[in-house]
């Protein structure tokens, strides 16, 4: 009890982790599900446009103060560029060609590159368990990524995969440049603000898609509205919550359920199956979060 932190906000502070990772764990289902009937940027686009209507009510409901200083816009315009512009536009077409399944196990490495960037920016100190446990994991990564342990740069899953590969990339620099943000703002102006400028940061890349557009059916707009309301403005709330009170790092190792959640779902609901080669990697990304999380403290010595 001496770190003035009771056992209730441990655990809402868990809870404020948690739920996120259970939504975005099966969002790469419903992505793929609308996917049938939505382009891929319309689908991040639309995502953003419903998750405002819940924001705003909070906001009015809660009386919170829209300010923001002007010097920080720069900062929201390029947070929301990358953690939510470019991430679902590299996330959206990769789903077009590889599995939800891999998607979500190559996302669950985004710790690692955290951790990495951490102690380029940072000047962390690693230890040899926190060298280990990045090795490991690129090894977890390589495994997932390729077809049978070899690389198929001709194969649609391979390219499918290189593009969640550059969402995992951007979102470790969303999670940085937050960091900075969580430090001056509720978790909910930071939300409301990123999604406001993502809105209209998608319009250029939505333009090629118009031609596409046609009326979609109850099931993909149900998988719309789930993405928009509990992906995109709840989770990204609680998850920017979790980053001010457990740090990046901490919060990003969560990520490693993702997959879990991802892999059960994909099966049950699209029958998706992986190779053995890839639940290896799995796993070995899985292990090196838990071990890479456990030892976070000794790289700052």
């Amino acid at each position: 009890m001496r770190s003035g932190k009771t056992p209730a906000s441990r655990y809402l502070n868990l809870i404020f982790v948690l739920f996120p990772v259970v939504f975005w764990g099966v969002s790469f289902i419903s992505t793929k599900v609308v996917l049938r009937e939505v382009p891929p940027v319309s689908i991040a686009f639309f995502r953003q446009l419903i998750a405002l209507l819940p924001l705003f009510l909070w906001g009015i409901a809660t009386r919170s103060a829209f300010r923001i200083a002007l010097k920080d816009l720069l900062l929201l315009v390029g947070s929301s560029f990358f953690g939510i512009v470019l991430y679902f536009i590299f996330e959206n077409n990769g789903l077009r060609y590889t599995t939800a399944s891999s998607a979500s196990m190559i996302v669950a490495a985004v710790p690692i590159f955290t951790m990495m960037t951490e102690l380029i920016f940072f000047k962390l100190k690693p230890n040899l368990k926190v060298i280990a446990c990045i090795i490991a994991s690129i090894l977890g990564v390589y495994l997932v990524i390729s077809v049978n342990g070899r690389l198929d740069f001709s194969s649609v899953a391979f390219k499918g995969n290189m593009l969640v590969m550059g969402a995992m990339a951007s979102w470790v620099i969303y999670t940085v440049m937050s960091r900075k943000l969580a430090s001056r703002y509720s978790s909910f102006i930071i939300t409301l603000y990123q999604t406001i400028l993502s809105s209209v940061l998608f319009l250029p890349f939505l333009l090629p898609e118009f031609g596409d557009w046609k009326p979609v059916s109850m099931t993909a707009l149900l998988n719309l509205v789930y993405l928009g309301v509990f992906c995109s403005a709840v989770s990204y709330f609680m998850f920017l919550y979790a980053i001010k009170k457990l740090g990046p790092t901490i919060s990003s190792a969560f990520l490693n359920l993702i997959p879990v959640i991802s892999v059960l779902t994909g099966y049950l609901i699209l029958d998706e199956k992986l190779l053995p080669i890839q639940y290896g990697g799995m796993l070995i990304i899985m292990a090196s979060l838990f071990l890479l999380n456990k030892n976070k403290d000794k790289t700052s010595g």
